[in-house]
Order: structure tokens, then C-alpha cells, then sequence
């Protein structure tokens, strides 16, 4: 299934977080962690296998590679929810998106990213409408030569 759409749900007292019904039946299982900048990263079970797959831990590998995988696995958790279709959110992971009252689910194809209304505001921004022409533009020269996204991301 791709993710598509923004869709803005509660986050209530105990830290739960209705996930948009059209996202559960392909969520469930999955894992949610720490995404880029104060975003979280909902991940399908079989996109998550493919990642885990690619990040292979060494004890010899260079240290920023290892604080990396640090990073990435010990923030991470199985999604799973409650009769409601909510999900409770461990405190790192609230923290790390900072969650005051309402968070917006967006859909990025093979994932979802989770924000807070106020950073799903400022990323919006960033991208108005000159800057998104530029981008799109871009992009566009870059797939009509035959470029594709990234098969995973790093």
C-alpha cells in the first residue's frame, strides 16, 4: 500500500495517538522510531524487515556508524493499538516529536511521518510555493531521464 494524505489526530493525556484508519491494517506490526529533525517514522512490517536487513551491527564498525544504529534501533517500537485504534507512544518518542495536544500523520509512500502541529507547520513553510516549483521542477528532470527515489532510505 502507499501512504498518501495528512490527516491531524489528538494526542490524549496518557500519550495515545489515534492512528487514520485508512493507515492500521498496513501499519500493524510495524515499528515507529525517530525520524529526521522532530519528526517519528511509522514503518510496515515488511519495509521494516527490508531496513533491519541493511543495518548490520559490528562492534568494529566506525563509531558514527554505530551511534547511528544506536540511534535508530534503541528509539524504535512495534506498532500496535489499542480497541480504538490508538497507539501509545513510548515518552522518548514524545519527546523527540515534541507532542503538545495534536499530531499530523503524513503519508510518504512506504511510510508515514508523525509531527506535531507546529513542526508539520514550519516544514510546510519551508516548502512554499516558489521553493516547491523549484524542487518539483528538479525532480522532474531528474525522473524523465530515468532517476528513481532511493531503493531504501539511508
Amino acid at each position: 500500500m502507499a501512504f498518501y494524505g495528512s490527516y491531524v489526530h489528538a494526542l490524549d493525556e496518557k500519550g495515545r495517538l489515534a492512528v487514520p484508519a485508512r493507515f492500521r491494517d498496513s501499519l500493524l506490526g510495524g515499528v515507529v522510531t525517530k525520524g529526521p529533525e522532530y519528526a517519528l517514522v511509522m514503518y510496515p512490517p515488511a519495509y521494516w524487515e527490508k531496513l533491519v536487513a541493511q543495518r548490520d551491527y559490528s562492534d568494529v564498525a566506525e563509531p558514527e556508524y554505530r551511534d547511528y544504529l544506536f540511534h535508530f534501533f534503541s528509539s524504535s517500537q512495534q506498532i500496535s493499538w489499542d480497541a480504538q485504534g490508538r497507539l501509545l507512544l513510548a515518552p522518548p518518542l514524545r519527546e523527540h516529536a515534541e507532542f503538545n495536544r495534536n499530531a499530523v500523520f503524513v503519508g510518504l509512500n512506504q511510510a508515514v511521518e508523525i509531527y506535531s502541529e507546529e513542526h508539520f507547520a514550519q516544514r510546510a513553510q519551508r516548502l512554499e510555493p516558489a521553493t516547491w516549483d523549484r524542487i518539483r521542477s528538479h525532480m522532474s528532470g531528474l525522473l524523465a531521464k530515468g532517476a528513481s527515489g532511493p531503493e531504501l532510505p539511508a
